[in-house]
Order: structure tokens, then C-alpha cells, then sequence
């Protein structure tokens, strides 16, 4: 008997391109996936195999370079985010996914967060867009998105990575991909020097983003000129052993913190029945440039536990 095989896409901002490996992998080893469910990133990727447009995808990114994922991304003017990206949901909406999602050829659900209540929201119908859109609103990165009268923001503040939601469209077996496997704060010093790593390339990537809206930021805010001469002389000062946390680094840390445990927790009381642990805490959370080497780990993680996967699912 054929089993029906669903994939459970977790959540991991720029990391999330390793999924694109893994489903190329998991394809190649014989594996006929019957459905998706994804948080996130994993929702993009997710849909966009679901309406068949995988290749596409694959080969958009990797064709980003740091300052084309800048200006997709676009410093945001509304509140409650730093960063819009609407250019890079306007790109899936005409070009990757279809319309609802009853429509993708392959069964597709997404989960996002009501902002307000605290609940999960479970996407399986309606519009593809809203339901990815919502699913990525990361919170302090992208603002929450309103639909039907509600804010919600990323999936991964209840369920980075939703294998209940895949046991909903039917399959037998769930396979989930934890794109936060390796975070690991107890190895102190190798941690902080990754986080700060992160951290210095989001800084340059708010920076480059900006310098697109220089001009209007002068315009707007001209206090700023004043502070940031005050911030140069600060910086010529000596600096102190144990700087503050920068505010990326505070969101990036939180992020990361309350992923691990969620997930944990989640998988624990729900655990699917094939699990792939991705290595990719030295990828930061927006360096979507990177999708070759995020491919190329989401691919190298199947094929390690290829014989596993054939294994349990009878190949």
C-alpha cells in the first residue's frame, strides 16, 4: 500500500531556502509528496511546489545578490516593522503560486498567529497570498498583516513547525524539516560569536536598504543629523569590554530563543514521523543571497539520512 506523505516546512526567515534542497532530495530518493503545510518560509517554499513552480523559485534566488534582496525587502514606512517586503510578495502572488488555495494542484495549508488572542490560525482555503504573507510576518521584522479583521504575524510564535497541520490534509506519514535544530545557547562563546557574525551583516543590510530612502529620511526626520553626529563622537570613544545588545541583535536572539522552545515543545507532544535537522544557525535570518549554500545543506541533510527515509517509507 502507498502511503501519502505530507511535509511539514518550518519556519527560519533566509534559511528556509535549504527546503528547496530538501524536496529536490527527498523527489530524487522516490518520495511522491501528497501534501504540504508550512510555516513561515516554509510556507512560501511550500505553496510554491504545491502550483508546480519549484524550478522558478530555485532559480530566482539564486540569482539575489546583498543588495537585490535590500531593495526587495524596502525599509518599511508603517509601524510595527523595520523591513515591508512587499516586493517579495508581490513576486509569489504574480508569478509562483495560484490565486486560493484550493486551487494549487497538491493539498496546502499555512499557519500564522493571531496577533491580539494569541491563537493559531490555520490557512486551507482562500487566498494563497494573505495566508503566506500572514504565515512570514515575523515579529519586529515584517508588520503583522491584516486580514478579516484581525493582525496576524508569523506562524512560529505557536507553531514553527506544524506537523498537527499536516496530519489535517490526510497523509500517513509527516516528514518535518526544523530549520533550528542547532541552536545551541550553551555553547557560549561559539554562539555569541555566530550571533554577532548575524548581527553585523544585518546592520550593513539595513543600511544598504536606507541609503534608498536618504533623501526622504532628511526630509522627514532632520533631528536624525544632529544624533548621528552625536553617535559619531560616541564611537570614537573607547568601547566598554560588554557593549549593549544592538536591537537586531535583542529581536534576533528573542526570535531564535522562542522558536527553539515552541518547537521543542510542539514536537514533543506531536512528533513526525521522519525528522530532518538542517545545520544553518551560521546563515543570519535575512541573507536570502545565500540560497545556493541553504540549498545545498537542506540537500547534503536528506542524503545523510537517506537510507533511514527508504527505510520507513518502503522504498
Amino acid at each position: 500500500m502507498a502511503f501519502k506523505i505530507g511535509l511539514a516546512l518550518g519556519s527560519g526567515a533566509a534559511r528556509g531556502w535549504a527546503h528547496i534542497g530538501i524536496i529536490e532530495a527527498l523527489e530524487e530518493l522516490g518520495v511522491n509528496i501528497s501534501a504540504i503545510s508550512g510555516c513561515s518560509i516554509g510556507s512560501y517554499v511550500g505553496a510554491t511546489y504545491c502550483a508546480g513552480n519549484l524550478p522558478e523559485l530555485k532559480s530566482w534566488v539564486l540569482g539575489l545578490n546583498e543588495w537585490q534582496v535590500a531593495k526587495l525587502m524596502g525599509v518599511s514606512m508603517q509601524k510595527g516593522g523595520l523591513v515591508s517586503g512587499e516586493k517579495v510578495f508581490t513576486k509569489l502572488r504574480e508569478e509562483f503560486v495560484t490565486e486560493n488555495i484550493e486551487e494549487l494542484p497538491i493539498p496546502f495549508s499555512a499557519v500564522a498567529t493571531d496577533m491580539r488572542r494569541g491563537q493559531e490560525i490555520s490557512f486551507m482555503q482562500g487566498s494563497t497570498a494573505d495566508a503566506i504573507r500572514a504565515s512570514c510576518s515575523i515579529p519586529g521584522i515584517f508588520s503583522p498583516h491584516r486580514y478579516q479583521n484581525r493582525w496576524l504575524l508569523d506562524g512560529a510564535v505557536v507553531n514553527p513547525v506544524p506537523v498537527s497541520l499536516c496530519r489535517q490534509l490526510g497523509v500517513d506519514i509527516v516528514i518535518a524539516v526544523n530549520l533550528g535544530s542547532d541552536f545551541n545557547p550553551s555553547e557560549t562563546e561559539k554562539h555569541n560569536q555566530q550571533q554577532k557574525k548575524n548581527e553585523d551583516r544585518f546592520n550593513k543590510f539595513m543600511e544598504q536598504s536606507m541609503e534608498s530612502f536618504g533623501q526622504w529620511w532628511d526630509s522627514k526626520f532632520p533631528s536624525d543629523k544632529k544624533e548621528a553626529k552625536a553617535s559619531e563622537s560616541k564611537a570614537n570613544e573607547p568601547k566598554p569590554n560588554q557593549p549593549a545588545p544592538s536591537i537586531v541583535s535583542c529581536m534576533s536572539n528573542a526570535i531564535d530563543i522562542m522558536q527553539d522552545r515552541v518547537t521543542r515543545s510542539r514536537l514533543a507532544g506531536d512528533p513526525p514521523d521522519i525528522l530532518l535537522s538542517p545545520k544553518l544557525s551560521h546563515i543570519g535570518i535575512m541573507e536570502f543571497y545565500r540560497a545556493e549554500e541553504a540549498i545545498e545543506i537542506g540537500r547534503a541533510c536528506v542524503n545523510r539520512m537517506a537510507e533511514q527515509i527508504k527505510y520507513q517509507l518502503n522504498l
